[in-house]
């Protein structure tokens, strides 16, 4: 296949190879168990870059049939302990939490929201500043399964780098699904964009595709066994191993109409 307009990930970051210098990954998410949605593509970067993690709210809201467990705390301390697990099985450090509420403490009215939005701010701010990556990834627009945490932390993701000139090394891109890829999980009803507007594709060997099952596999509380498996075997039957995203850019050229 012809590259065309797409930019490949791997030349930008300069990771052709594991004699390239590191580099550093944050993917920014909003629930314990998003990460899967690019879960081979983590453990592709992270066998020779420093890739992080950073999940803003507690999944305390995450109540499941299957698991049968309340929301609340220990809901909190089981999803916590997957979402380390999955970290470990995808080979990448430890996992950055927020610990903010789901939905930002909305159900509690618009004051303890907009607290916690703040916060969100401010901390994510400061991951980013302290971290420093060279790339950042996130939800678009589209949001996986148009989750409204997943939107917000999009969003607040796009707000905060907006608000300061950026790093010249630094990148943003936004996660999506093709029609293709959403199609294969009609039950889920996943939101997708059209592949000509994804100007990054990533490949993926079939060692990373199994690494990313066995985090899936830690998402217990989230997903019965027969989920899993299905879920699995519907990946198992994609033989493209390709993942999408979009370059977040803005151009340097002032103009003085439309």
């Amino acid at each position: 296949m012809s590259k065309g307009p797409v930019l490949f990930l791997f030349l930008i970051l300069g990771l052709a190879g594991n004699a390239q210098p590191s580099r550093i990954i944050l993917a920014v998410f909003a629930h314990p168990d998003d990460e899967t949605t690019i879960a081979p593509v983590l453990a592709k970067y992270g066998e020779y870059n420093q890739v992080y993690v950073l999940i803003a709210t507690d999944g305390r809201f995450g109540v499941t049939d299957h698991a049968g467990i309340d929301a609340g705390d220990s809901l909190v301390k089981i999803r916590n302990q997957e979402l380390a697990c999955s970290c470990r099985k995808l080979g990448i450090n430890k996992p950055i939490q927020l610990g903010l509420p789901d939905q930002l403490g909305s159900p509690e009215g618009m004051g303890a929201y907009f607290s916690h939005l703040a916060t969100l701010k401010k901390e994510l701010a400061k991951v980013i500043t302290d971290l420093k990556p060279d790339v950042v990834v996130t939800f678009g627009p589209d949001a996986d399964s148009g989750h409204p945490d997943h939107r917000l932390v999009g969003i607040v993701t796009t707000e905060v780098l907006l608000k300061d000139k950026w790093p010249a090394n630094l990148s943003l891109y936004y996660f999506s699904w093709t029609k293709q890829q959403a199609d294969k999980f009609p039950e889920w009803n996943l939101n997708y964009t059209h592949q000509t507007h994804l100007n990054t594709k990533i490949s993926f060997l079939e060692k990373h595709e199994e690494m990313s099952y066995e985090a899936i596999r830690c998402y217990q509380s989230q997903y019965s066994e027969e989920e899993l498996d299905r879920w699995i075997g519907r990946e198992r039957a994609d033989p493209l191993n390709v993942l999408y995203f979009r370059e977040f850019a803005t151009s340097k050229e002032i103009r003085e109409d439309f």
